[in-house]
């Protein structure tokens, strides 16, 4: 690679980045041309494009390569780095993430990853820790697919639009951990009626809690021509989410509710077995007949779902299918967006 350029410049980004991103290595009509990293072809295109979706700005991040030059193949066009190749270039990427000291490292593609466990030993793989946070090297390293098309293939470009909400979020989270203020508010009347009234029926996860609540506003709506509740419903990467169910203000509304861990993500919310869940005792049984009636038919029809059919239902929704509508069409950014039950999207201007 010794006619390649050594793409480590300045337009790599600040030194003080709080997020860096690892490709592969400099594309032949990208980097290895611009001296910018991911940057001048169309996988530079698509990262960009990306970055903007979900809101981070390039000049906040650090943005590298496993490998720094260009491997070519014999005929002069981009080749995958051989394993003597990203070892040769090991040492400086070390040297890369130790001065840059970031708090989160986001590998693109599979041999950004496994160019990682050079410098410090991991086990994780793409498939498995697509888009999870993950503990190496005193950092939180997420691993997402590359942005390259041939990587469009095995994780669609609505797929990756997700995973990059998702850096995005948790850089959010890690800018504002200092200053979040406590959560251990209870629900509001009326949310906690129907949220009881759920858990007096089913144990569930924490997941099909939110995608339930959502598909019993939107029957309601379609009904009666209003919500049963006032609660801040919000289009987030998996769907429909309620702010106002935060899990401590579950807990703290909700006598003997407890949480069971299935996965990393995952936890199931129950009533203990030693205790009867009676309705009329949790502070809200303010709910209309016809309105019981219509969450056991929502959870007669919905209820018995695993989380990945219940994100297909309410994806088939009116409301979610216009905010992807517009996401699609008009390449906008509706994450964290009100969700409008209306049949038409209104966006404030």
């Amino acid at each position: 690679m010794c006619d390649s350029q050594r793409v480590l410049n300045r337009s790599s980004g600040e030194v003080n980045s709080v997020i860096m991103f690892i490709a592969e290595a400099p594309g032949r009509l990208g980097a290895d041309d611009s001296c910018i990293p991911l940057h001048g072809d169309k996988t530079g295109h698509n990262f960009e494009e990306l970055l903007k979706f979900a809101g981070l700005d390039r000049s906040e991040l650090f943005i590298t390569n496993a490998v720094l030059c260009n491997p070519k193949d014999a005929d002069g066009n981009n080749s995958t780095p051989s394993k003597d190749e990203i070892l040769n270039c090991s040492s400086w990427l070390k040297k890369q993430i130790e001065t840059i000291n970031p708090q989160i490292i986001v590998t693109l593609g599979a041999t950004a990853l496994a160019a990682l466990a050079l410098i410090e030993f991991h086990t994780f793989t793409l498939k498995a820790s697509v888009r999870t946070v993950n503990s190496w090297f005193g950092k939180k390293l997420i691993p997402l697919y590359h942005p390259g098309q041939r990587a469009m293939l095995h994780r669609s470009f609505a797929n990756q639009r997700s995973d990059y909400q998702f850096v995005s979020d948790t850089y959010r989270k890690i800018s504002t951990k200092s200053t979040n203020r406590s959560t251990k508010s209870v629900l509001k009347e009326d949310i906690l009626s129907v949220v009881s009234y759920i858990l007096s029926k089913q144990s569930l996860t924490y997941f099909a809690l939110h995608k339930l609540f959502y598909l019993i506003e939107y029957k309601s709506f379609l009904d009666f021509g209003h919500r049963l509740t006032n609660a801040y419903i919000i289009r987030q990467k998996d769907g429909p989410y309620c702010t106002d169910l935060h899990l401590n203000r579950l807990k703290s509304s909700i006598q003997g509710l407890q949480t069971q861990y299935t996965s990393k993500t995952s936890f199931v919310l129950y009533k203990e077995m030693s205790t009867l869940f009676d309705f009329s005792d949790s502070g809200a049984n303010n709910l209309s007949d016809e309105a019981m009636e219509l969450i056991d038919e929502v959870l007669a029809k919905h209820g018995a779902k695993n989380n990945i059919a219940l994100k297909r239902t309410v994806y088939f929704t009116r409301p979610m299918r216009n905010m992807l509508f517009y996401e699609s069409n008009y390449k906008m950014n509706l994450y964290n967006t009100p969700i409008n039950f209306v049949n038409e999207l209104t966006l404030a201007r």
